[in-house]
């Protein structure tokens, strides 16, 4: 168990976990633009050798009839997008919730507290400490969407390689998979990104969300995906919360259009468990993140 404050932990209502997917975040920033990336010329973002831009997923606090209350967001999920200005695929790096930073008023805790502690500043200030890049914008996302996005296309197919079981009876969340093919509707989707019950936590989630992104990407590019070109818009529209510029997004959608493996990499932050924390191993970071914006 990791010990990251001297200070007594308020007792907490019940609360609902909606698992940032990496599809979910990525179509947030990008596929809501690709159509406008044609309409004009696009120039690469900012002036420095690459662009950065935190993606988030918010944690409310929840009562016990499941509804929301007035709380100040936890980050369930944290991811960094990073697109080169050079030729490299551009990165996406999962950051487990777990993992232990250093804030400015000394100390260490989780990153998933800096939202509710500073707003965005100190999640950004943070989060540019951990990876030792420049933050230069935030895109939250409302997770209500979700199961729409997934529905606007048909469904996703996916394969469960294990068990996946569990009931959280406040939050009215459930899942119960066998190992097997599945072609999940949306509410079935947000079951599967959402688990975390297993032995690696945020670090398995992470990989199966950027499995789903895969899938999604799949019919995203298909020809019922490119029918609901418009619908899918106007979901993200409606359920991100972003300081990006239109041109900004047009931008990072042009560059990405092939949404592919050579364009885009997925990859979770290098670190090992301390605890029930994660430890982030600074040097690997570092190997990682450099080569993008030299």
């Amino acid at each position: 168990m990791c010990h990251v404050s001297d200070k007594p932990r308020r007792a907490r209502k019940p609360r609902r976990g909606h698992g940032l997917t990496t599809a979910f975040i990525v179509i947030a920033v990008i596929v809501g633009t690709l159509a406008g990336a044609v309409l004009w010329y696009v120039a690469f973002p900012g002036d420095g050798e690459y662009f950065s831009v935190l993606l988030i997923g918010e944690d409310r606090d929840y009562a016990r009839n499941g509804e929301a209350v007035a709380s100040s967001g936890r980050m369930d999920a944290i991811m960094l997008l990073i697109v080169p200005r050079s030729d490299h695929a551009a990165l996406l790096v999962s950051i487990p919730r777990d993992t232990l930073v250093s804030f400015p008023n000394g100390g260490r805790r989780r990153v998933n507290s800096a939202m509710g502690l500073g707003g965005m500043d100190l999640a950004h200030r943070v989060v540019s400490d951990l990876v030792g890049l420049d933050i230069h914008r935030h895109a939250a996302v409302d997770f209500s969407g979700f199961t729409e996005i997934v529905d606007a296309v048909g469904g996703v197919d996916i394969t469960v390689d294990k068990p996946m079981k569990y009931t959280d009876r406040a939050g009215g969340y459930s899942i119960d998979l066998k190992p097997g093919a599945y072609h999940m509707d949306g509410e079935t989707a947000l079951s599967y990104v959402r688990y975390r019950q297993d032995a690696l936590g945020d670090i398995s989630r992470a990989s199966r969300q950027q499995r789903f992104f895969r899938a999604l990407l799949d019919e995203l590019a298909s020809w019922r995906g490119i029918r609901s070109f418009k619908k899918i818009a106007k979901i993200v529209q409606d359920n991100t919360n972003t300081d990006l510029s239109v041109r900004e997004m047009a931008a990072i959608g042009w560059r990405l259009r092939s949404l592919d493996s050579e364009a885009l990499q997925l990859t979770t932050l290098p670190g090992r468990f301390k605890g029930a924390c994660w430890e982030p191993d600074y040097e690997a970071i570092r190997a990682l993140v450099e080569p993008l914006v030299r």
